[in-house]
């Protein structure tokens, strides 16, 4: 009999208005990075103007996920656009992201809804 594994992560990609929403949810490491790299080869990120990323449902994110990111919002910054993530505020990933110093190069916000309707890239979460 065949063993049957749940992922121990999930992704999801809509779209709503002019966002491209990219929605992660449990762990994100360098397996799940190495095997979702499409998520900086998709064609949708050139059809939309602007890219969120939800990370609320990330229980943990290490570099090779970060990596992605980073890897995401250079590729967006040459079109002249903006990546945008949503991290619970004091958790794990908003403290990863402090210690690493990334908060100085992404657009944070603390709800999904803060991010869709922020247009002048005023980011919600402090960055220290």
């Amino acid at each position: 009999m065949s063993e049957q594994h749940e992922l121990p992560y999930a992704i999801r990609r809509w779209t709503f208005d002019r966002f491209l929403i990219i929605e992660l949810h449990g762990e994100i490491d360098i397996l799940v990075a190495a095997a979702n790299s499409d998520l900086l080869a998709g064609q949708d990120l050139d059809r939309q103007p602007d890219v969120v990323v939800d990370l609320t449902g990330v229980t943990f994110i290490d570099c090779s996920g970060l990596g992605v990111l980073c890897q995401l919002a250079n590729r967006l910054r040459r079109r002249g656009r903006l990546l945008r993530l949503v991290v619970v505020a004091d958790s794990f990933t908003l403290k990863l992201l402090r210690a690493t110093r990334l908060t100085e190069v992404f657009l944070i916000h603390d709800s999904l809804s803060a991010a869709l309707s922020h247009s002048d890239g005023a980011a919600e979460v402090p960055a220290s």
